[in-house]
């Protein structure tokens, strides 16, 4: 078999088991209960944001995993004493509002135009202009500083008992890895502050495993950072360089658990899922080359806890 076959070979396989199960995933841990209301500006009094605008917030706040539907700028959240955390990214929204000048071009306010008559209007030759313009709001889960209420979460289900394995605390543990463990929806690397977050160990349903390998998924990004294996971890959302990035962190995960005993599947995000789809499809060395990538984060976890690395698995014969 030529090389070009064995990639597509593999790839195909590798496609066909995640399209079977794609539509029975979901994620490990129990969800942090989420705000059904509209978008709304907290430093507004909580006043909705409107058309476009709530369109794009409440959608990002599902996609993004934030739990509070409350948004505002980072001027806005600086005067309640908030504080956006480094690398948190913000979402675009728009303002549209109408200015007024006069015939030589001055600026009417907009209480005297609306209070002009037809003929004031007339003879100030009075013209409307509409104006639209873009600014950038964060959701209040990327604000530091606000009161404590602004944090409280309630949980969906009740929270499951969490039995530690001792190897694999002490292998994270080994690490270095700024770990942060919170009560929410989302399980991510923050590049900017060198940081994971993940929910909350008791959130996790059934095995204690589960919570070790979304973790470990984590640390493989972790690994990608400039002073440790430098690769590319600026791929947005959907992108072929994100979806690269999601497959080398999956199988840093699996390849490491495999070294601690667990069973591990492949993850059970959809959304996962789905961007290593598209990459596999438009790329059948991909999967190889994330391997590669894998292989090296897991070596470098497992070095640092002291694990010693196995010998090459030998030609079948």
């Amino acid at each position: 078999m030529q090389r070009e076959e064995i990639y597509q070979s593999v790839t195909d396989t590798i496609i066909e088991h995640l399209e079977g199960n794609l539509e029975g995933f979901r994620k490990p841990w129990i969800n942090v209960d989420t705000d059904n209301g509209p978008a709304r500006n907290p430093s507004r009094g909580d006043a909705a944001y409107r058309g476009i605008n709530q369109f794009i917030l409440s959608l990002t706040m599902m996609a993004q995993g934030h739990t509070r539907n409350q948004w505002m700028t980072f001027k806005q959240a600086k005067a309640m004493a908030g504080q956006v955390r480094k690398g948190e990214k913000s979402t675009p929204v728009t303002w549209y509002s109408t200015k007024y000048i006069n015939k030589d071009g001055g600026y009417v306010g907009k209480d005297r135009a609306e209070s002009m008559s037809a003929e004031e209007k007339a003879n100030a030759g009075l013209q409307s202009i509409g104006m639209l313009k873009l600014y950038r709001v964060f959701n209040v889960s990327q604000i530091d500083g606000l009161d404590p209420s602004f944090y409280e979460v309630k949980i969906s289900e009740p929270l499951q008992d969490f039995e530690k394995d001792d190897r694999a605390e002490a292998l994270i543990l080994a690490t270095g890895a700024h770990i942060e463990e919170v009560a929410g929806n989302q399980a991510f690397y923050a590049p900017a502050d060198d940081k994971i977050q993940i929910p909350l160990r008791e959130q996790f349903r059934g095995v204690a495993q589960a919570w070790y390998s979304v973790t470990l998924h984590e640390i493989g990004h972790w690994t990608g950072a400039p002073h440790r294996l430098d690769r590319d971890l600026k791929g947005a959302f959907g992108s072929a360089a994100y979806g690269q990035e999601e497959l080398v962190a999956e199988l840093t995960s699996a390849m490491v658990c495999a070294t601690l005993g667990f069973s591990k599947m492949t993850s059970n995000n959809a959304a996962y899922l789905k961007s290593w789809l598209g990459v596999l499809k438009q790329d059948n060395k991909a999967i190889f080359k994330a391997a590669a990538h894998a292989q090296r984060a897991a070596d470098y976890i497992l070095d640092a806890a002291g694990y010693e690395a196995k010998p090459e698995e030998p030609e079948p014969a």
